[in-house]
């Protein structure tokens, strides 16, 4: 049997209470005595038999305990529950490469978005979300889950001196994106990839693009949100001491710029919306997002305890019902005399 042990607190209730039957009693006693012969006086008064006196305290402090014991909500006896749920899968797919810490959207491209993330992990509250950081490779910074919260302390601590990643290969992140959905269930779900795009290529943006199209087949929307400017920005690289170098190529200083023009074909392949992220709008983002029919998610099975309370609230009632009987009796017998 479980209880909550908070309530049970209120059991030390029947020591005061004992005390206070233990004083009327001693000074109903004093009073009788005072009045004259203490035989005489309970002949008089028809009183109840001492014997009959102290069952009704009991009863009194026994209902007062067994009400006590059911606000504790004793609980035995289980089963096993099985919930259904339907919501939206949604899977980030993170750029975490370096140029991420330019500063042309600010107060950095790393920084925007992860921004943009708690946001949506706030507006998605009840659906489960997942996340990819990325740049050459990819690595997962949380599975799907429905525990936001969790997730949210994972993205937190996301900066633009923790990053380290090389590159930005878009098509392999969406592919591995692609198994962190259950097993043949990728229809229905939906993939949010935040980059610059990285440096155009057009062996490497075609890849992308192809990935894209084979997601769409299995019934996969890619929303996608440019995290840069047309115009670009430099590359800032931290060492442990905090100094600040930049990314430099033959003696110049690297300007990373906005690939918009990949991050649309990926957007319109799959069927999804392409977003500025200097200019996001995260009503737009969600109602995007919403399009997307809720999916089955797994199951969760939980177990049930069968509340006992109203054993205890009932046997209480009992005991007071036998009180007020008794009472009644002796209240008819004062009258009979």
């Amino acid at each position: 049997m479980a209880l909550v042990p908070a309530n049970l607190w209120l059991l030390l209730v029947l020591l005061p209470l004992a005390g206070v039957f233990w004083l009327a009693r001693r000074a109903e006693e004093r009073d009788r005595a005072a009045l004259g012969d203490p035989g005489l006086i309970a002949s008089l008064l028809s009183m109840l038999p001492q014997r009959q006196r102290r069952i009704r305290m009991a009863l009194q402090l026994s209902a007062v305990g067994l009400i006590i014991v059911a606000l504790a909500r004793p609980v035995w006896g289980s089963g096993d529950e099985t919930l259904k749920r339907s919501g939206l899968q949604v899977l980030i797919l993170l750029d975490g490469s370096r140029s991420m810490a330019a500063q042309d959207v600010r107060p950095s491209r790393i920084d925007a978005s992860k921004r943009i993330v708690l946001a949506m992990l706030d507006r998605l509250d009840g659906n489960q979300v997942g996340m990819l950081m990325f740049g050459s490779s990819s690595y997962v910074q949380f599975p799907l889950t429905s525990d936001l919260a969790a997730a949210r302390s994972l993205v937190e601590p996301i900066n633009p001196r923790g990053l380290s990643l090389g590159g930005t290969d878009v098509e392999e992140v969406i592919t591995e994106g692609l198994r962190s959905f259950p097993i043949g269930q990728v229809e229905g779900r939906t993939m949010i990839l935040i980059t610059d795009g990285g440096d155009s290529d057009p062996q490497a943006d075609g890849e992308a693009v192809a990935a894209a199209r084979e997601a769409a087949k299995m019934g996969l929307t890619i929303h996608t949100i440019g995290m840069a400017t047309e115009a670009g920005g430099q590359i800032p690289v931290y060492d442990e001491l905090g100094n600040i170098s930049y990314v430099e190529d033959q003696g110049q200083r690297v300007i990373s710029k906005l690939n918009q023009p990949l991050l649309e074909q990926i957007a319109s392949a799959t069927g999804g919306t392409y977003f500025d992220g200097s200019s996001l709008d995260l009503d737009k983002l969600q109602t995007a997002l919403e399009q997307s029919a809720p999916v089955d998610m797994a199951d969760q099975t939980r177990r049930i305890y069968s509340e006992r309370f109203y054993l205890f609230a009932g046997l209480a009632f009992i005991l007071l019902i036998i009180d007020v009987y008794i009472g009644r009796l002796d209240q008819g017998k004062v009258a009979t005399a």
